[in-house]
C-alpha cells in the first residue's frame, strides 16, 4: 500500500502530536502547521521540540496566511488533511471555513483523498462538504494540557491537596489517546482502499467512571493518599446518537482507565524531573 503525506494543522495540539509520532512510525510523511503565538502552552511547545523524524517537516504559520497556506498545498500535495481542535483557539469554525476554502482551490489541482476534523461544533454536512467528523469523549495521555480534569486529578493527587470544581459522582467517558489514535489510522487505511466516508462519527470511549474512581486509581499508582471525599450529586451516563466509527474501521477502543493512567502517571513523574533539571 502506497504511504502518502498527511498534512496536521494544529500538530502541537495533544491530539496532532499524537497523531504525528504515530503516522510518521506507521511510514507517512507528515507535514505540520502551528506556530509559537502568545496563546500556546509552554506544553504545546514542548511537543514541538520533541517531534523530530526524518519524514516530518513542521511549518510555523497560521491558517490566516494566504500566501504560505496556498504554498504548502502546493509544494506538499497532501492527501490527507486533519483539522485538530485546540483549547487556545477562540473560533475553532472560522478555522474549519478557513482550511475548506484552501481545501477548494487546491481541489482544483490535485484530489484529496480525506479532510477529517476533530470535535468541531458543525451542525450539518452537505455535498459541497465532504469531511470526515469525528468526536471523541474524555481523551487522556502522557503530554496532555494541564487544564484537563485527569491531568487536574494527578497534580491535586501528587500534591496531597483535594480537587476542585468536581464532584465526586461525575461520570467521565474516557478514551487513552493511543486508542483514539489507532482509529485514526485505521481510518486513513480504509479510505487508502478507496472507501470514502464523510459525516459525523463518534470515537467511543474506552472506560466509563466517576471522578472517586479516578482520583482512587490515581492515589494506587501513585502510591500516596487521594482526597477523595468530593460534594456529590446525581449523575447522568453522557450518550451520543453519533454513529460510531468502530464499526467503519473493526476498532473499538478497549484501554481501561486504570491502563491508561498508569502509562500516564509514569510520563508525568519523568516530566516533572525534567522540569525540576530546569529543561525547558
Amino acid at each position: 500500500m502506497v504511504d502518502q503525506t498527511v498534512l496536521i494543522v494544529g500538530v502541537a495540539s495533544f491530539q496532532g502530536f499524537h497523531l504525528a509520532r504515530r503516522l510518521l512510525q506507521e511510514g507517512f510523511d507528515v507535514v505540520g502547521i502551528d506556530d509559537e503565538g502568545r496563546h500556546k502552552t509552554r506544553i504545546a511547545k514542548q511537543r514541538l521540540y520533541v517531534l523530530t523524524h526524518p519524514q516530518f517537516q513542521l511549518i510555523r504559520t497560521t491558517l490566516a496566511n494566504k500566501t504560505v497556506m496556498r504554498s504548502i498545498l502546493k509544494r506538499h500535495e497532501p492527501s490527507h488533511i486533519i483539522l485538530c481542535s485546540t483549547r487556545t483557539v477562540d473560533d475553532p469554525l472560522e478555522r474549519y471555513e478557513l482550511m475548506k476554502r484552501y481545501i477548494a482551490l487546491h481541489t482544483t489541482r490535485v484530489s484529496l483523498e480525506s479532510f477529517i476534523t476533530f470535535d468541531l461544533p458543525v451542525k450539518e454536512v452537505s455535498e459541497e462538504d465532504p469531511a470526515i467528523h469525528l468526536f471523541t469523549e474524555d481523551v487522556f495521555g502522557p503530554w496532555d494540557d494541564a487544564s484537563t480534569l485527569v491531568s487536574k486529578a494527578i497534580v491535586a493527587v501528587d500534591r496531597g491537596v483535594r480537587l476542585s470544581g468536581y464532584y465526586a459522582t461525575d461520570i467521565i467517558n474516557v478514551s487513552y489517546i493511543d486508542d483514539v489514535v489507532e482509529s485514526v489510522v485505521r481510518l486513513l487505511r480504509l479510505v487508502q482502499t478507496g472507501l470514502s466516508p464523510v459525516g459525523y462519527f463518534q470515537i467511543p470511549a474506552s472506560d466509563y467512571v466517576t471522578v472517586q474512581t479516578l482520583l482512587s486509581d490515581i492515589g494506587h499508582i501513585l502510591n500516596k493518599s487521594a482526597k477523595t471525599s468530593l460534594p456529590m450529586r446525581t449523575s447522568v451516563l453522557r450518550q451520543s446518537n453519533i454513529p460510531t466509527l468502530d464499526t467503519l474501521v473493526g476498532f473499538s477502543p478497549s484501554t481501561s482507565l486504570f491502563e491508561g493512567l498508569e502509562q500516564v502517571v509514569d510520563w508525568y513523574i519523568s516530566y516533572k524531573n525534567m522540569m525540576k533539571e530546569g529543561i525547558k
